[in-house]
């Protein structure tokens, strides 16, 4: 894998953004973890959107998924790797990956819930 130059911030855990990574600083704490996550994120794509990025953030990983939710907890800001729109800097940014999955998950709430209801 190429070297990619890595930058940190208190909110989120992880993004590529093609150019550079961005991580929360409080993962250096964490060796392991972010061995795990850095790994991850050098895996993605340079395309904005991709069917191989998708399987990757949906596939099982080698990550230590107990102790990814043991660092949230203890680092609440993280959940805001959750949001699929966020701000950096003077850019707005959107995570194409998130917003299809919110909207599967929402049309098929929907959808069970018309069904539901007939």
């Amino acid at each position: 894998m190429e070297t990619i130059p890595i930058t940190y911030t208190e909110f989120g855990i992880a993004n590529n953004y093609g150019d550079h990574i961005e991580m929360n600083v409080h993962l250096k704490e964490y060796p392991k973890l972010q061995s795990a996550i850095l790994f991850h994120e050098k895996s993605h794509t340079k395309k904005t959107f991709s069917k191989e990025d998708i399987v990757l953030d949906l596939a099982p990983s080698k990550m230590n998924y107990l102790d990814l939710f043991k660092f949230m907890c203890r680092y609440p800001k993280t959940f805001a790797q959750f949001l699929p729109f966020y701000k950096r800097g003077n850019v707005m940014f959107y995570d194409i990956n998130l917003l299809i999955v919110y909207a599967v998950l929402l049309g098929g709430i929907g959808l069970t819930t018309f069904l539901s209801l007939k």
